[in-house]
């Protein structure tokens, strides 16, 4: 009841007007906390620099010796999805937009049986150091390099972009030099812990999903202390949040239920099935049934936890509902409401703040350190090997790969250090990871699927989708800065600001709607422009496909017969057999010979001969002598 009461009376004292926001401060329980987890950080990375050094090959830092385990791995792709993003910008899109994002769970289980069936059975066969070997052995060198080239400018335009997030969120609600601070260290800590290669990173990993989980659930359950959940639950419904499906096809709409479904599979399907990072920990484990596996708990996990954000964000609308932070000045912008919420749980429930932020320190770090590693993995691979001596020792190869991890390390702190605005950056850097995303996509699902591609139509269709694409991105990034696109949210209040208890914002919210309604951005964008910034990668992979295919038609099709079989996927593989098997047996001797079939055949003609000579010499040789080569081609034709 005392917990009841101090919300009550913090509700109290709201009012419309600005209200500063007192920082943010550790108390001695949660500096002890914070100094338990930094440290097992440090131990991670003092263990797999210093300590163990068996796995000092490429092999080793690259996929951990492919000898982990199931649970390890399964943690790890979990905590790949739980970036600073989805601990704070999920929870802040429900408030604002309504429940619709569920439908994530959805897309992720479409994404992680197309990976299954389709994508991971050609790159465990195959077992490539860098995925983009693979277009070279499907397609050409140029696409390889190509392909190489935009995953690494993408990759390094978001990486200063994952720590910003958080530094941004925490900006006004603590000091600025401690937050700077925190956030060079989060990437020195990452940087260091990506040197240790994929094992410290795995590592990592779970920690970082023991700490997200705590993070999360527990505002979400002190949170319905005072309301309870059929109150927060009454709450959602009256004020619209409660969205299970929005059929909109509005497509400047970027939370209805197809732009969650589609947008949203586009994307994961390029990161659980296709990039380097996540590649790298499902081929870390021995059999692919072991890597199935690993993709089913993971898929299990990820869910979990966007539900659990979820929930946070419908706690967070239960409790501003009738009283809006941005609208009463109390912070700049909505992305701070999970820190300036927080901040209010705290002085009820002290520790609370603490463990949030250290989930958050956690998840920052484990994200960039496996960017690392994954764009340090990428260079060494793509651009320094070719030129490298056969005979370099592997060991000398992880050297380089470590003094890699260190650059790019120091590349993303001075960029975090000295940026103070990176608001239109963090744009433009996502609009950029969403159109190579698409692009790479349809490149590598062209060339696992459909086996008449070749190589013209894999780069006029790369290159026309980039060119289709980046003109949709800049237009759309001018829309946003001129006004003409918005992104349109649901009914925000100050009605409810001072009220004794949750009875009085639950009415307050309910006669506020109609005319919060009216407030909401009414000018239209007449334009392909309009389409959201969600669609770009579906839109980027639809263009590779239907480009590279038709392209591939007019210009001949592939020689898919004097492939490796194994660069397409079982279902590719089983057509290809079956075409095979019912066109017309070409001859014997256009057939190309088998090794195996060479040998028995000269091995059956020596054996006519050595009778041959055993009877004397005098008969002439037997005329059978010849068969089995001419069988098999090798006789002079008449």
């Amino acid at each position: 009841m005392k917990h009841a009461y101090d919300i009550t009376r913090m509700l109290k004292i709201r009012t419309t007007n600005s209200v500063p926001v007192s920082p943010i401060y550790f108390n001695v329980a949660e500096y002890c906390l914070f100094g338990i987890i930094l440290g097992v950080i440090i131990g991670i990375i003092v263990y797999y620099n210093v300590v163990n050094k068996k796995y000092n090959s490429v092999a080793g830092f690259l996929f951990g010796g492919k000898n982990m385990s199931v649970i390890s791995i399964s943690l790890a792709l979990v905590s790949s999805h739980l970036t600073s993003i989805t601990l704070l910008g999920v929870p802040v899109e429900i408030y604002l937009r309504g429940t619709q994002y569920w439908a994530s769970a959805l897309s992720l289980v479409i994404v992680t049986i197309l990976t299954a069936v389709i994508y991971l059975p050609v790159f465990h066969k195959l077992q490539l150091s860098s995925s983009f070997e693979y277009l070279e052995i499907r397609f050409s060198t140029h696409t390889r390099t190509i392909a190489a080239v935009l995953f690494v400018v993408s990759k390094l335009m978001l990486l200063p972009i994952v720590p910003y997030v958080p530094l941004m969120a925490f900006r006004l609600v603590t000091n600025q030099l401690a937050g700077r601070i925190t956030a060079v260290l989060c990437v020195g800590c990452a940087t260091f812990c990506a040197v240790g290669g994929l094992r410290a990173i795995v590592a990592l990993g779970i920690v970082t999903t023991f700490l997200a989980l705590a993070g999360t659930a527990l505002p979400s359950g002190l949170a319905l202390l005072p309301m309870g959940f059929k109150k927060m639950w009454e709450i959602a419904g009256h004020g619209g949040r409660l969205v299970l499906y929005d059929p909109d096809p509005e497509l400047a709409h970027h939370t209805s239920f197809f732009a969650v479904t589609l947008a949203l599979s586009t994307n994961w399907l390029w990161k659980i099935a296709l990039s380097q990072s996540t590649l790298q920990k499902l081929l870390a484990v021995p059999t692919i049934s072991q890597a199935r596996l690993c993709l089913t708990v993971s898929c299990v996990g990820v869910i979990f936890m966007k539900l659990l954000s979820c929930f946070l964000g419908l706690a967070l609308y239960a409790w501003f509902a009738g009283c809006d932070p941005l609208l009463t000045g109390e912070i700049k912008k909505h992305e701070q409401l999970v820190p300036h919420f927080l901040n209010n749980l705290a002085s009820m429930f002290p520790g609370i703040c603490g463990i949030f932020i250290m989930s958050i320190f956690s998840a920052t770090t484990g994200c960039i350190a496996s960017l690392i590693n994954s764009i340090a993995g990428v260079l060494f691979e793509e651009f320094i090997r070719p030129w490298m001596p056969q005979r370099t020792r592997e060991t000398a190869c992880c050297k380089i790969m470590k003094l890699l991890c260190v650059l790019v390390g120091i590349y993303c702190g001075v960029v975090v250090w000295f940026a103070k605005e990176m608001d239109r950056l963090q744009h433009v850097a996502s609009g950029v990871t969403g159109v190579t995303a698409g692009t790479l996509l349809g490149l590598f699902t062209l060339g696992i699927v459909f086996s008449r591609a070749n190589c013209s139509g894999a780069l006029s269709g790369c290159l026309l989708s980039l060119v289709l694409c980046g003109w949709l991105l800049i237009g759309a990034e001018n829309a946003l800065a001129t006004g003409a696109l918005t992104f349109q949210v649901k009914p925000l209040a100050i009605s409810g600001c001072g009220k004794a208890n949750f009875t009085h914002v639950l009415v307050n919210i309910t006669t506020v709607l109609p005319n919060a309604a009216n407030q909401l951005p009414t000018k239209r964008l007449q334009s392909l422009f309009r389409i959201s910034f969600t669609y770009c990668p579906f839109a980027g992979a639809i263009s590779v496909l239907l480009i590279g295919v038709l392209m591939s038609y007019l210009t001949g099709k592939s020689r898919s017969d004097s492939m490796n079989p194994d660069v397409f996927c079982p279902l590719t593989q089983s057509i290809l057999h079956k075409s095979q098997f019912r066109s017309p047996t070409a001859s014997l001797e256009a057939r190309s010979p088998n090794t195996q079939e060479v040998y028995v055949a000269l091995d059956e003609a020596l054996k006519h001969l050595k009778e041959a000579i055993d009877q004397g010499c005098s008969s002439p040789v037997p005329q059978n002598t010849m068969l089995p080569i001419k069988a098999l081609g090798f006789a002079r034709q008449e």
